[in-house]
């Protein structure tokens, strides 16, 4: 029988003081958030099309848009304004009351009127 931190007579004393060095602790944190990174899917032409026929009604109507928008560890959101297309670079501008930012389409996951 191999002997384990329950068998009697050995070392118990010390057994409850083993402890992690702060570094090892950050780099096995690192590996785990590393391991519930995601990947941006692709969509298909159908599916771009109706980002396009969205955004386009909701600047000519001058609606709010909610966004999904993505992130590699969470799902991120922002409700807003669509301000400005940029076609060269392939962003949107979305104005909300917080704050202002640059969306780049390709990182859209779903576009709805909220």
């Amino acid at each position: 029988m191999k002997p384990n931190k329950l068998t009697p007579g050995l070392n118990l004393l010390w057994e409850s003081s083993r402890m992690m060095l702060p570094e090892h602790k950050e780099v096995l944190q690192r590996h785990q958030k590393e391991l519930d990174k995601r990947i941006i899917p692709l969509f298909d032409e159908q599916q771009n099309e109706l980002f396009s026929h969205v955004i386009v009604e909701a600047i000519k109507q001058n609606k709010d848009v909610k966004i999904q928008y993505f992130h590699p560890y969470e799902d991120r959101y922002i409700v807003g304004k669509i301000e400005k297309i940029s076609p060269e670079r392939d962003k949107i501008r979305i104005s909300s009351k917080d704050n202002d930012m640059w969306i780049c389409l390709s990182e859209v996951l779903d576009i709805s009127f909220p």
